[in-house]
């Protein structure tokens, strides 16, 4: 009878699924209204009362390096580049000689569409038609291509020699999460790592706590700009 009656839970639940999968509404903006409490969730347990927080991005970068880096040599690897509006403000704050800047991007626009909750971005928008930015900085070079197409062949001759900064602009859950993962033996304790778009909750958001699950990494907040962590700054443990 106990058997019979698990046997009955069972085909109830599957077919109680496939109800629900045949007749539900898969929808990106509700994904994203379910999801969004996980920000605030999370502010809860990783952000200390007093954490510094600006309007604007730059005003961020400026007080990570001012507090965390001073007149030290970085490596910055940048994730998604654009028009260089980003590594172009932190080369500017860098002026340490043995600084070296890796700008990461395709420069044809994003590998699938952006879909948020305030709408779609296709893959167009960001699309430059392979111009790199123009920086007269020496310092500075780009890596043109997919980030799974052109990174790991870029890992194997990299060798860190001064502070690792990493920024993940890459706006999507797949390409943050792939940048994350293919860097953790870099992402030593110290490592700074900022975020364009946290508050995307189903994209770099999702991606950072799903690769520090997954790899059991740790990290303390350092600061956030423009509105309820839009974009992040934080150093790995």
């Amino acid at each position: 009878m106990a058997r019979s009656l698990q046997d009955a839970l069972a085909s109830f639940r599957i077919k109680s699924k496939v109800a629900i999968a045949k007749v539900g509404v898969d929808s990106r903006r509700l994904d994203t209204l379910v999801n969004l409490p996980k920000i605030e969730t999370w502010r809860r347990e990783h952000v200390p009362a007093g954490t510094p927080a600006f309007d604007e991005r730059t005003a961020m970068y400026d007080h990570v390096h001012a507090e965390l880096i001073g007149d030290a040599a970085i490596d910055y690897l940048e994730f998604g580049v654009f028009q260089g509006d980003s590594i172009r403000h932190w080369s500017s704050l860098n002026k340490n000689p043995e600084s070296r800047f890796f700008g990461f991007d395709s420069f044809e626009g994003l590998p699938e569409d952006w879909k948020r909750f305030d709408g779609q971005m296709v893959k167009a928008h960001f699309d430059v038609d392979g111009v790199l930015p123009d920086i007269d900085d020496d310092r500075v070079s780009f890596v043109p291509g997919w980030f799974q197409h052109t990174l790991d062949s870029f890992l194997e001759k990299f060798e860190p020699q001064g502070q690792l900064v990493v920024h993940v602009d890459s706006d999507l859950y797949s390409s943050a999460l792939y940048v994350l993962t293919r860097l953790d033996a870099l992402l030593v304790p110290g490592t700074i790592v900022v975020f364009d778009e946290f508050s995307s909750v189903l994209n770099e958001f999702q991606a950072l706590d799903n690769y520090c699950s997954a790899y059991m990494r740790e990290y303390d907040v350092l600061a956030s700009a423009w509105h309820y962590f839009g974009h992040l700054a934080i150093r790995m443990r």
